[in-house]
């Protein structure tokens, strides 16, 4: 999914800095789960959130003041989803992330990141740029969440079955990811936002397609679950 900034808690916009989103992605608590990393990338596990702020807020060559800088994109397994990847993990069959052991909980972790490092390759090539072959060729990094909270919106809270800032129930797995407007290179700039999905533009004297089609790349991660993990869907 990709999520405009608006719609995105304590970040205004996406043509500044990204200190705010760093710091509202960090807002499970550390403390609670001494194993839990902050960020990771395309290649590495472990990345500090001073480092993704450094390379995000360097990566704007070119980029005029009122462009987008990055944007936030989400990777949203289903609950059966969930439960299927960690049996295929660990074995289990749980309900709740917290019924499996710490050192059990790191593997599934390790292995969603795993899969969200394929779904940025999709990403990269849902673009259909010459230059643009896979994640390696994207500035991003993700960081996996294993809760969801109520809020003042959502219909439990609503109807009084649940207090904002309660704790959902049941497997939560998800990964956010902030990735950079421009490419590693700095010389391709690459919107998900962008209208106009699959016409061409032309740039420096070749025609270059535009856009991103949504509804493309959700429906290839889909299938990339599908083919990594041997998951039978129920419906597409």
């Amino acid at each position: 999914k990709v999520h405009k900034p608006v719609n995105t808690p304590c970040v205004c916009d996406n043509k500044d800095r990204c200190r705010a989103l760093v710091e509202y992605l960090l807002k499970e608590s550390l403390e609670d789960k001494p194993y839990y990393d902050t960020f990771f990338s395309h290649e590495e596990d472990y990345v500090p959130p001073v480092t993704v702020m450094q390379k995000i807020d360097s990566n704007h060559k070119k980029l005029m003041k009122g462009d987008d800088k990055f944007y936030m994109l989400s990777i949203n397994p289903s609950q059966d989803e969930a439960a299927h990847l960690i049996r295929k993990v660990t074995g289990k069959q749980v309900t709740e992330f917290e019924q499996l052991t710490v050192e059990e909980q790191e593997k599934v972790i390790h292995e969603l990141k795993n899969y969200s490092r394929n779904c940025m390759d999709l990403y990269a090539e849902n673009f259909r740029r010459e230059k643009i072959k896979s994640g390696k060729d994207l500035v991003y990094f993700g960081r996996v969440e294993t809760e969801r909270h109520y809020r003042n919106s959502d219909e439990e809270v609503k109807e009084g079955q649940a207090k904002s800032g309660d704790r959902k129930p049941g497997l939560q797995l998800h990964v956010h990811i902030i990735v950079s407007r421009n490419d590693v290179t700095q010389t391709v700039r690459l919107s998900p936002l962008a209208r106009s999905k699959g016409s061409f533009n032309e740039l420096n004297g070749k025609k270059v397609m535009v856009g991103f089609e949504h509804m493309e790349w959700k429906s290839r991660c889909a299938d990339r679950f599908i083919s990594m993990y041997g998951y039978k869907a129920t419906h597409k």
